[in-house]
């Protein structure tokens, strides 16, 4: 019997806890989830592709099934939040070295 795994599980396995893999864990690539733990995500490139995956559900599990109970809306959302958090850690990171450059120089 094939069991079926949550797209909003999932999605949010891959948000909070991407870089350990916990997201493949939950879809059945243990194999993966545990190369995935021991690098770190890929250094993040790895988890990166698969969040963009899940996100617009190109995502299988281990046994070739879809997610089950894809939202759309949700896929997106958390896409364009990633984004915007990404665009604020830039920003942020760039203040703070612009900081500590005057207070250096």
């Amino acid at each position: 019997m094939e069991s079926k795994k949550n797209y909003t599980a999932t999605l949010l396995l891959a948000f909070f806890l991407g870089g350990f893999g916990i997201h493949r864990f939950y879809t059945g690539y243990i194999g993966l989830g545990i190369l995935q733990l021991l690098t770190a995500g890929g250094c993040g490139i790895w988890t990166l592709i698969d969040f963009i995956n899940i996100c617009f559900n190109n995502f299988k599990t281990a046994d070739g099934q879809p997610l089950d109970e894809y939202n759309p809306t949700l896929g997106k959302t958390f896409f364009f939040v990633w984004i915007a958090l990404c665009i604020l850690s830039v920003i942020m990171y760039a203040t703070t070295f612009a900081e500590i450059f005057r207070s250096v120089g």
